[in-house]
């Protein structure tokens, strides 16, 4: 009897299958998405990963990818126009970044995001940035000597900036929707742009030179108020927002000391932020690094020095922040910390004063006190400048 039943189910799992399977011949592999404004709705785009043209048929310096692009009042018009010439079924499972042209980005991201949201095959975890000064169509075209693929170039170029620059930040769909959505919280993205032709860039031969003419450079953080996109941190802002939302663990430092210019380098940056009242924070950054390059003489040996040196880089990186602050505050007038939220978490009842003119009465009031704490624990593998060595 046990035998009957294990051969008939073994026989249902045959005759039924996976009844959504299919080849994977038969998918066109989307990795990439761009989403522009066009005259009427929108100008939508996909980058096939599995769409490689053969040799034979290819056209000298023709790039081996595939961008299909279609237009419509809404994307879902737009998803038509591409499947009608697409000769594969479009697969969604495998984006790895959506680009939104900076008229998107004005025009309201919540207007795009509920197809985003609603597809069953997408993983709402690909990389949304925006592109800056450029169709966002083009950012796919770009090829790199370093990866396959467009799409994956952009998701490593975002990764290792984040850990070796940290002016961008990465930020996936589910993250900057939820921070639309959150209370007292306004949302950033990373910016990308193109450096060079966009025609040349496009093509084969920007994968065989040792130095590529045309590249896709990240650019400093796209601030939103809501859902709507106001305007461009410049670099130095950019870093100090990723100070300031502890989302960096490495920092390189320059700061002024006795008229020479001292590099400060760490992978140990902290960041806390404790809500006094409603009206009252306070932030404290603390780091311990090394002094990674120095354009001067000074004894490195002393006690004394390192201290004073440890003041100056306190008190600058103390400085640089306020005037973040101060930005976001009077300038802006856009919370991409998130103070608003910690105040709704910590007084609701107060929250329900502040939340209706938070941006432009609460937040530019808040009194907001940096403390910052660097350390200099070591020199690097010289105790002394390069002059003093040499000398």
């Amino acid at each position: 009897m046990k035998n009957k039943i294990f051969i008939l189910l073994v026989l249902c799992f045959i005759l039924c299958g996976c009844s959504n399977y299919r080849e994977l011949n038969d998918l066109a592999i989307v990795t990439g998405v761009s989403i522009d404004k066009a005259k009427e709705g929108y100008k939508l785009s996909f980058l096939i990963a599995n769409s490689q043209k053969p040799q034979t048929s290819s056209k000298e310096g023709e790039a081996q990818t595939t961008v299909y692009s279609g237009q419509g009042q809404n994307l879902t018009e737009a998803i038509k126009t591409i499947e009608a010439k697409s000769p594969k079924q479009l697969y969604y499972g495998h984006i790895n970044v959506v680009i939104i042209s900076e008229e998107v980005g004005k025009d309201g991201f919540l207007k795009i995001a509920d197809l985003l949201l609603r597809d069953p095959e997408t993983r709402k975890q690909f990389y949304i940035m925006q592109a800056r000064d450029v169709e966002a169509k083009d950012i796919l075209k770009i090829v790199s000597p370093l990866e396959a693929f467009p799409s994956q170039n952009i998701a490593t170029l975002i990764q290792s900036n984040q850990q070796n620059q940290s002016f961008s930040v990465e930020i996936n769909y589910s993250l900057f929707l939820g921070q639309i959505i959150d209370e007292g919280y306004d949302p950033i993205l990373p910016s990308i742009t193109i450096k060079g032709d966009v025609e040349d860039g496009s093509k084969e031969k920007n994968l065989e030179s040792t130095a590529p003419e045309t590249y896709l450079k990240l650019g400093p953080m796209a601030i939103y108020r809501d859902d709507k996109f106001i305007a461009y941190a410049t670099e130095d802002e950019s870093q100090n927002i990723n100070i300031l939302n502890d989302n960096i663990d490495d920092i390189k430092y320059n700061f002024q000391y006795n008229d020479m210019l001292v590099a400060y380098t760490s992978d140990s940056l902290k960041t806390k932020i404790t809500v006094k009242s409603p009206s009252n924070l306070e932030i404290k950054v603390s780091s311990t690094g090394f002094i990674s390059e120095i354009n001067g003489n000074v004894d490195l040996e002393k006690k004394e020095t390192i201290k004073k040196m440890q003041e100056k880089l306190s008190n600058s990186v103390k400085k640089d922040l306020e005037k973040t602050l101060k930005s976001l505050q009077n300038k802006y007038q856009a919370d991409v910390i998130g103070f608003g939220n910690m105040i709704y978490k910590k007084y609701p009842d107060k929250w329900k004063k502040f939340e209706k003119n938070w941006n432009e009465t609460y937040f530019p009031d808040l009194n907001i006190e940096v403390k910052t704490d660097f350390t200099i624990e070591a020199s690097g593998s010289l105790d002394q400048t390069i002059k003093e060595v040499l000398t």
